[in-house]
């Protein structure tokens, strides 16, 4: 049984604590603990709720597997003493793998952790950890990164998509899956963080009809989703509704579906050993080229390059280290020139 140790540094963000919590002691196989830097094992967190009885971290004996680090403002403003960096830093060393979910990463930062890596966090938070951290490289767009054995997640919720890639590490696909169904959401949610996310921000509508219709093309990718058809179904003109919807989601209806179908495809192929052509057709392409074109143009390589590079992810998983930090995120990488690195760094190894 692998043991998963939870550190809060109180007051918590409570969603970054128990919901990934939540999916490894929904998994089973695990033996779940919480310990706290808070006098009398007190964690309160930003909603006011408090969790009691949790241990103190310097009381932790024993082998741990995963140790991860829950954001909030304890976490932000360190509220904490060197002591307890020092033990963070030691710990990062003897356990198979360490994260943090959302502003859990200026922790880890603080304990040195982060330094010559890769990381994700909020993406409020993103400018503020990379000045207190220069030689960190902070990834604004992805769901979560994972640096050798170091993983960050990016805000709030993405803890929860964090916590089932380590699941599906350990267990496979189909567990994580189970889970995922079980929890009513993705196993790897289709966007970036939600402010880069197509799908995420469709939520986000203020007109009902354009919502809707947003959760009817996601059943209806191999149809004719044509700006006729989709205005059709709005009750709107076609010149309105490209108007309306361009203005509300801040990309044409076109892009929008392009957008879809691509990450519709990226699930297909990551779930199944279907070829190109077919998930072309199952994803309204029409056309292996066209789907080639959509996906290097929104995700900057072809369906086939992709497809192998995350077999070449998968048959890695389970190993300790990476020869490159891995993030996940649909949208096209950050073109932002990357600051040097330094070749002799522990980073990966």
């Amino acid at each position: 049984m692998l043991r998963v140790v939870f550190v809060a540094v109180p007051p918590v963000q409570i969603i970054d604590l128990t919901s990934p919590f939540e999916v490894f002691a929904r998994c089973g196989g695990y033996q779940v603990e919480l310990v706290t830097t808070a006098p009398e094992g007190f964690v309160t967190s930003s909603s006011g709720l408090t969790i009691c009885h949790a241990s103190a971290y310097n009381d932790l004996r024993g082998p741990v597997d995963t140790l991860i680090v829950p954001g909030g403002d304890g976490a932000e403003e360190l509220l904490c003493d060197a002591e307890f960096l020092a033990w963070l830093h030691k710990m990062s060393t003897q356990v198979r793998r360490i994260g943090s979910v959302c502003t859990g990463a200026f922790l880890l930062g603080a304990a040195g952790i982060l330094k010559n890596r890769h990381a994700a966090t909020h993406w409020r938070y993103c400018d503020r950890l990379e000045r207190g951290n220069p030689d960190t490289r902070v990834e604004r767009d992805p769901i979560f990164v994972k640096d050798g054995h170091v993983y960050t997640s990016a805000g709030v919720t993405a803890g929860i998509d964090l916590a089932l890639a380590l699941v599906e590490e350990d267990h496979g696909p189909r567990r994580a899956l189970e889970i995922a169904r079980d929890l009513v959401m993705f196993l790897r949610r289709p966007g970036g963080q939600a402010q880069f996310s197509s799908l995420l921000a469709a939520q986000a509508s203020s007109r009902r009809p354009i919502e809707d219709l947003q959760a009817w093309v996601l059943g209806h990718l191999n149809e004719d989703l044509s700006v006729d058809v989709l205005a059709s179904r709005c009750g709107m003109s076609p010149r309105q509704f490209a108007r309306v919807f361009a203005a509300e989601k801040g990309v044409t209806p076109a892009r929008f579906v392009e957008q879809t179908r691509v990450h519709a495809a990226r699930v297909i192929l990551e779930e199944t050993t279907n070829g190109v052509k077919e998930v072309a057709l199952q994803t309204g392409f029409g056309s292996a080229d066209s789907m080639r074109r959509s996906f290097v143009r929104i995700l900057g390589v072809s369906p086939g390059e992709y497809a192998e590079r995350f077999r070449r992810l998968k048959e890695g998983r389970g190993q300790t280290t990476a020869p490159a930090p891995q993030t996940y995120r649909s949208t096209t990488a950050s073109r932002e020139p990357r600051r040097p690195r330094n070749r002799h760094s522990a980073r990966g190894k």
